[in-house]
């Protein structure tokens, strides 16, 4: 394994203390892999008991605690317990289906070597078929691989499952090709390689993987190495309610103080005025990246990449300047009852899961700070399912990613019936029809319910704790629909 051949170089990736859950949640949902710091034993193990169940491993470093202790011994089997390198793989691939999480923290560092190489299987298969569907077909058919299961025989499986989203692979005795792959085995492994990156971790440090999307590894080493593990399975998915709620008009109001930070700060980073009163384009229902391009786009400004970038990097201490200086944001009517409500159906529901979020055109910064200052907790909110107006051009571009977010956790339980996004424009209306979720309609922004019922959503109310009714009915009614697409 030679960390000079990974396409991707060598990272430094943001690491998280084991305590910070979201964080490493959602990384792990939109990303597949997040990286630990100050991680040792007992927080390893709290950390994984909190994911889920711990999968008991052949050697347990503590008894009871499902923790492997990976490190130099010739006398236990395995590469893993070698100085050796450790090619790419997938842990337990022999399994019917392997642990879904890999959770582990480097307890003292190599002499030399011994650097970790990461691979993420989406593109490595995006790769693959842009170099023929025949190559793709050979990984994708259990006619031409087979693993080895703990029982020691070898089972047919493909290496990537269609069905299940599931990437399993290894390079060593426990596995078996066919002549077809064998022959384009030095194709894979460099196209294993290209889509690699390596992270040099230090004493403390770790990852939390996908053991079914992400492949791992190490470059040999000298000098004693010790690498504390622990394999997890993610519950099983209950049926899920997600309710996705937009933040301007619907959660709060803050136009002055939106306008105020937004036109300021254009101004600033253009080098021109750019002002509500000289420009044209609409802002309701817009995300602050698509409402930006038009702007910049409306006023002749070149360089947009350019200042957009240091728009979207500047706006939040804009936002937060116009409200120390006196612009407000208030709570819209009923949201605080509304929200109080759903935390306490989110600790009764028993039947199903219930998760709340939000689908803003906003970044995440300044819609949370627009939250607050409207004086609603956040804590109700996951992030990790949210979708944010920074980096997405339009609203139906921040369903799908939220959609994707949503798969990635829970797989073919996803049912787009069981997702309801609540706004107040009627591109939310819109939007919402076109992904196949349900929605509702609330008049507490700049649109009147007329406005909003000519176009039909599930539910309409003039204030947004009237939808009680509606949404309870989604909370306990089982509804068959047909899975989303990644579209």
């Amino acid at each position: 394994m030679d960390i000079n051949r990974c396409g991707l170089g060598i990272k430094e990736p943001v690491f998280h203390l084991p305590s910070d859950l979201q964080g490493i949640q959602e990384d792990f949902y939109e990303h597949g892999i997040a990286f630990l710091k100050d991680c040792d034993e007992v927080k390893l193990g709290q950390l994984a008991n909190q994911l889920g169940e711990v999968v008991r491993p052949r050697n347990e470093k503590t008894s009871g605690t499902g923790i492997s202790n990976i490190r130099y011994d010739p006398s236990l089997e395995g590469k893993g317990y070698s100085s050796e390198e450790l090619y790419f793989h997938t842990d337990r691939s022999g399994w019917d289906l392997p642990p879904r999480i890999l959770v582990s923290t480097l307890k003292s560092k190599s002499t030399d070597g011994g650097a970790s190489m990461l691979a993420n299987t989406s593109r490595i298969l995006r790769d693959i078929k842009e170099q023929g569907e025949d190559f793709y077909k050979l990984l994708t058919n259990a006619k031409y691989s087979s693993f080895r299961s703990d029982d020691g025989v070898f089972v047919p499986r493909p290496i990537y499952d269609e069905t299940t989203g599931l990437f399993r692979f290894r390079f060593d005795d426990g596995i078996q090709l066919s002549a077809a792959i064998v022959i384009r085995f030095p194709q894979l492994f460099e196209t294993i390689y290209r889509n690699s990156f390596a992270v040099a971790l230090q004493q403390g440090q770790g990852y939390l993987l996908d053991n079914h999307k992400f492949l791992h590894g190490r470059t040999s080493f000298t000098g004693t190495r010790e690498l504390l593990r622990a394999l997890v399975n993610l519950p099983a998915p209950k049926s899920v309610v997600t309710i996705l709620f937009d933040v301007d008009g619907t959660l709060c109001r803050s136009e002055e103080m939106s306008v105020d930070a937004f036109y300021s700060c254009l101004t600033d980073v253009a080098g021109k005025p750019i002002t509500h009163d000289n420009t044209t384009v609409s802002l309701h229902g817009r995300t602050d990246l698509g409402l930006l391009q038009d702007i910049l786009a409306f006023h002749n400004v070149e360089s947009k990449t350019s200042i957009a970038e240091r728009f979207l990097e500047s706006h939040p201490k804009y936002l937060q300047a116009s409200l120390e200086n006196g612009f407000s944001s208030i709570p819209c009517p009923g949201v605080k009852e509304i929200l109080e409500w759903l935390a306490l159906k989110k600790e009764n529901v028993d039947s199903q899961t219930l998760r709340v979020g939000l689908l803003t055109g906003n970044s995440r910064a300044n819609a949370l700070l627009k939250i607050r200052a409207a004086g609603i907790e956040t804590n109700i909110f996951d992030l990790s399912i949210s979708a944010f107006g920074d980096t997405h051009v339009d609203r139906i571009s921040l369903i799908q990613d939220s959609m994707k977010k949503q798969r990635a956790r829970d797989g073919s339980n996803l049912r787009e019936s069981k997702v309801i996004i609540v706004g107040d424009t009627p591109l939310d209306i819109e939007c919402a029809k076109k992904a196949g979720c349900a929605v509702v309609a609330v008049a507490s922004g700049n649109y009147k319910m007329d406005d909003l019922v000519v176009l039909e959503p599930d539910h309409a109310c003039a204030k947004i704790d009237e939808c009680k009714d509606y949404l309870d009915s989604h909370l306990n009614l089982s509804v068959t629909s047909v899975p989303l697409n990644d579209s």
